[in-house]
């Protein structure tokens, strides 16, 4: 009997390890070291700020963008989860969540900053993003330029919420969900799924917070068990 029980025990030990091996963090960042989360993002347009533990965008105007830096992220991800949460302030719209960003976003009547700079020289430029709340907050859906639009719903965006946002990115389609529903799923394989996320705002205030990019196997177990990242993903775990 102790044999089996001290063989368990190993075998537990090994597969946790195992489960760590596997799990797959790209990127993260819950903005409580502004100078550390400075390095990991560049704002292309609009006034952005770390303050108070998020990362807010203070300019109500339109095509407010800021994407993950060069170093840290890799081309080639194209099989990816994306979580954010965020909270509007003020103002007419809701949020654009970016991803499968590649090459020069667009404008849209803008000067926008200098890109990342081996982001700006890929090809072709490609930008989606999720607009929650859009079009005076009567709607939202994924729209995409040089991709495929699509996931229309009915989801509005109140001031003061917090929102916990995800979008499940594959080679060849994407699932939107918010607050762990399920909102749409649509088939597209254009550019094999590849490009890095970020985030923005259309005539909004609004903040950002614990941000999260992992792989199919899942997410790292978090090191540090005091970061909200941490305590977010252990809930989860206990919940599933």
């Amino acid at each position: 009997m102790k044999k089996c029980i001290l063989f368990i025990a190993v075998c537990g030990i090994t597969l946790g390890i195992a489960a760590v091996a596997m799990s797959q963090t790209y990127f993260e960042d819950n903005f409580d070291d502004p100078k550390a989360s400075a390095d990991k993002w560049v704002p292309l347009s609009g006034e952005w700020e770390f303050k108070n533990d998020e990362y807010r965008q203070l300019l109500n105007s339109v095509n407010c963008m800021s994407v993950v830096a060069d170093e840290f992220w890799e081309d080639e991800w194209n099989d990816y989860t994306f979580e954010v949460r965020g909270s509007k302030v003020s103002g007419a719209e809701g949020f654009l969540i970016m991803f499968r960003c590649q090459g020069l976003m667009q404008p849209r009547g803008l000067v926008l900053e200098d890109h990342p700079p081996r982001m700006a020289n890929l090809k072709p430029s490609l930008e989606y993003w999720w607009n929650l709340g859009g079009w005076g907050n009567q709607r939202s859906q994924v729209e995409s330029w040089g991709g495929k639009a699509g996931a229309h719903s009915n989801h509005t965006i109140e001031d003061d919420e917090w929102y916990n946002i995800k979008i499940v990115n594959k080679p060849g389609s994407y699932t939107v969900i918010l607050d762990d529903e399920e909102v749409a799923s649509v088939d597209d394989d254009t550019e094999n799924g590849v490009g890095r996320v970020g985030l923005a705002t259309w005539s909004t205030v609004a903040n950002y917070d614990d941000v999260i990019v992992y792989g199919p196997d899942g997410p790292s177990l978090p090191v540090d068990a005091k970061s909200k990242l941490a305590t977010t993903w252990a809930h989860l775990k206990s919940t599933k």
